[in-house]
């Protein structure tokens, strides 16, 4: 096999690895985009006027925080947020939402 034939041979595969590693780098990509799609999910579902859909969301949520595709750096944000929420459910303590919920109903009761 002469010169040109192997520089043919390395430039080839060069470009087959590239290109698996391109594929792969985007189906991981996809994968974790999928994974936050989940999370947000069950973060909408925490916050519902439902208890079951409540409980539904955080335990749903400890499970898609597990995956791998989450890095240490988001797990700790994620750990940071159900910290957060645990201790207001625990407080008692009105978020924005539930204090503009409050408002209302309470004009609701003066118009009556």
């Amino acid at each position: 096999m002469n010169a040109q034939a192997w520089v043919t041979l390395v430039v080839g595969v060069l470009a087959v690895v590239g290109v698996a590693m391109t594929v792969r780098q985007r189906t991981v990509a996809d994968r974790r985009a999928q994974a936050w799609q989940r999370i947000a999910w069950c973060l909408d579902h925490t916050v519902g006027d439902k208890p079951v859909e409540v409980e539904l969301g955080w335990d749903i949520y400890g499970t898609v925080t597990e995956s791998p595709l989450v890095t240490n750096t988001e797990k700790g944000l994620l750990k940071v947020i159900a910290e957060r929420a645990a201790l207001a459910l625990a407080d008692g303590v009105e978020t924005e939402d539930t204090r503009i919920e409050n408002d209302r109903e309470g004009s609701l009761d003066d118009n009556s």
